[in-house]
């Protein structure tokens, strides 16, 4: 661990992808406090995070092509730069208007698909294999930490002060993503010619990595139908009445168990079958949902996100090391970017989400999420004897 400590340029790529990181997230909570206080409802909601991850499904295959081709440094500056000039002219907009926020949801969710994949990418490019796992659980670590503070911070700026501050608080954090990428480690990836493309293509990944395709499978539906809690999460806030404070300590607390989850992990490790970490953080996720769900304490209820952080924070480890080991030197590009996409597709499933909340009722849609997995867990578990192995 001394090494990945003391190595400057992993660490600047690392800090640097996590201020970006942290100012999304500050949007996020921003965006679905605005949605469900303009039209108090989960639909709403849903609709307007949802629509940030329209993007993705283009962002990501553009990120994995443009990252054959240049300089995955130069792609993450201007992806950064690129934010903090949307950022911006978020102060000059009426975010009153639930119309105008879905179309500022829909433009913000364009970068994050590129830098994601740009990032994975060059991670694994510049590190031996054998490190990934600790420097995944240290990435998280750092990710998760910002998941436990931020939301409070924004809580009280939203509760006390105005929306404004919040909006200063992300560029901070944007402004150390664009001065830090200077001390990236260099991109030395051998580059997309047009004469000679050594780059394979999605149809031999899907011929050839059949522990991917099962992930991608397993990943997009988890993502879909596993996130409906934090749609709901603003509605408990008001039935608990602990208002827009309460509502960021109940996301400070899911990441808290995020960063304690992932500095587990550190000491821990992932070296024994990925895939059973991956199911059993699944199964402690869903549980703490379920327990959530029927829970009318705000105590018991914040005890139930810290459960899910800590599961959620071995999910990540154990998921991005699947997809990271499967990688080869000219099809790391477009798996990163398949798992950048599968990853941001949990947005969509806040759409989804608020869709069951709104025809049935929160519980009911967070019952749906907590079960919704395991027909296709059985499913690879029996069809693939590859991921059962790995």
């Amino acid at each position: 661990m001394k090494d990945i400590l003391t190595n400057k340029n992993l660490n600047a790529l690392i800090f640097s992808k996590s201020f970006f990181q942290w100012s999304f997230h500050i949007r996020v909570i921003l965006f679905t406090w605005l949605a469900y206080e303009i039209t108090q409802k989960d639909l709403w909601v849903g609709i307007v995070v949802g629509v940030g991850s329209c993007p993705i499904f283009v962002t990501t295959f553009f990120g994995s092509y443009i990252s054959e081709k240049y300089n995955i440094n130069k792609i993450l500056f201007i992806s950064y730069i690129s934010t903090i000039i949307l950022l911006l002219l978020f102060l000059f907009v009426d975010y009153n208007d639930i119309y105008l926020l879905m179309l500022l949801s829909l433009v913000f969710g364009i970068a994050p698909g590129i830098a994601h994949t740009s990032f994975s990418t060059i991670l694994v490019n510049t590190n031996k294999k054998e490190k990934l796992s600790q420097i995944n659980s240290y990435y998280y670590l750092i990710i998760f930490f910002g998941e436990m503070i931020n939301p409070i911070i924004v809580g009280y700026l939203l509760s006390d002060m105005s929306i404004n501050y919040v909006l200063v608080y992300a560029f901070v954090f944007l402004v150390f993503s664009v001065f830090l990428v200077a001390f990236h480690p260099e991109d030395l990836q051998e580059k997309r010619k047009k004469d000679l493309n050594k780059y394979v293509s999605y149809l031999s990944i899907i011929k050839n990595k059949p522990v991917i395709i099962w992930a991608i499978i397993i990943a997009t539906v988890q993502s879909i139908f596993g996130s409906t809690l934090f749609v709901v999460l603003p509605k408990y806030a008001n039935l608990l009445e602990i208002g827009a404070s309460g509502f960021g300590i109940m996301h400070g607390i899911t990441g808290a168990g995020l960063f304690f989850g992932s500095l587990f992990s550190i000491f821990t490790g992932v070296h024994k079958s990925r895939f059973s970490i991956w199911v059993f953080s699944s199964i402690g996720w869903d549980t703490g949902q379920v327990m959530f769900a029927f829970s009318e304490n705000f105590i018991f209820s914040l005890f139930c996100l810290f459960l899910m952080g800590v599961s959620a924070a071995y999910w990540m480890v154990s998921a991005t090391l699947i997809f990271q080991e499967q990688t080869e030197k000219f099809d790391r590009n477009k798996i990163m970017g398949l798992f950048a996409l599968v990853l941001s597709l949990y947005f969509i499933g806040w759409f989804v989400g608020g869709v069951i909340s709104d025809l049935t009722n929160a519980k009911t849609a967070i019952i749906i999420s907590a079960i919704s997995s395991y027909p296709v867990f059985i499913i690879a578990i029996k069809r693939s004897k590859q991921l059962r192995n790995i």
